[in-house]
């Protein structure tokens, strides 16, 4: 990802905006992103058993009148005029895969001084996966308002007290050493200490921050684990680890920390209430 600032800054300034300007995207803007999205078939580390990924810029003004009824944001975000929307290709990881590229790409939004505000249930559905003609082996797990944002209304405000978006789970409740009774410390983090940060400060479904890392003990091996929830909320923590794997996998490079993703469930004693994701293994 090539960015005018840190990786690290940029995670940092990322926040939700759910009130923007009503003023569309400028040519300029517009061609940009257009770029960044008809080039962003990247790999991820969920890339060996995904399918292919792909996003397009939608203009609300595109839409008819009945259809601008039922975009489906139930009053969560008010004045955009753009959508970034994306499907996967549907396969073991298409979620995590997905939630992978998306990140990078409001990253990348950020950086540019636009605002975007993750949306995984509040949308339209079938509405946004017919604008950008997605077939019946394709997902929409997501899309993301995208534009000039304004300063946060008081019920912008209300939302984001609602939701917790401002919170989020100290070190103690999201990183382990060696078994989950052992909290990791930002010490024995060491070096990856920033790259933990920033999966801490990653945004997550209503906020609830469902991955875990253990780390190996006395070596930088970390193996990321997902909470197991209701099917009703089951959808979003694959979205959600793969914004955890992007933050740290982006910060890594960033940092010139050298490492490889694996698929190697190390059957740690204690995560049976946990689904296992994929690890990180330190260079030797």
């Amino acid at each position: 990802m090539n960015s005018s600032k840190p990786i690290p800054d940029i995670i940092r300034e990322r926040t939700s905006r759910r009130t923007y300007s009503g003023q569309p995207l400028d040519k300029a803007m517009r061609e940009k992103l257009n770029k960044l999205l008809e080039n962003h078939d990247l790999k991820s580390p969920f890339s060996e058993y995904s399918g292919k990924a792909r996003f397009e810029l939608i203009s609300v003004p595109e839409f008819d009148t009945n259809e601008r009824k039922k975009i489906g944001t139930y009053g969560l975000i008010k004045g955009a005029q753009d959508f970034i929307v994306g499907a996967v290709e549907r396969s073991k990881f298409d979620r995590e895969h997905f939630g992978y590229l998306m990140e990078t790409i409001i990253l990348a939004a950020t950086d540019m001084g636009l605002g975007t505000c993750w949306l995984g249930g509040f949308f339209n559905k079938s509405l946004f996966s017919a604008k950008i003609n997605s077939s019946s082996n394709e997902i929409v797990p997501a899309i993301t308002p995208i534009g000039y944002y304004l300063q946060r209304t008081i019920k912008e405000k209300a939302i984001r007290t609602f939701v917790k978006a401002n919170k989020r789970f100290s070190w103690d409740r999201l990183f382990f050493n060696g078994k989950l009774n052992t909290p990791l410390s930002l010490e024995d983090g060491g070096k990856y200490s920033e790259l933990l940060e920033m999966v801490r400060l990653g945004p997550s479904a209503s906020n609830k921050q469902p991955w875990r890392i253990i780390k190996d003990p006395n070596i930088n091996n970390f193996h990321f684990y997902t909470v197991k929830t209701s099917s009703v909320y089951s959808k979003f923590p694959p979205l959600d680890i793969g914004i955890a794997v992007c933050h740290f996998d982006l910060t890594a490079k960033e940092l010139c920390i050298n490492g490889t993703w694996l698929f190697e469930n190390p059957q740690i004693l204690g995560t049976e209430d946990l689904i296992y994701k994929i690890s990180w293994n330190e260079y030797k």
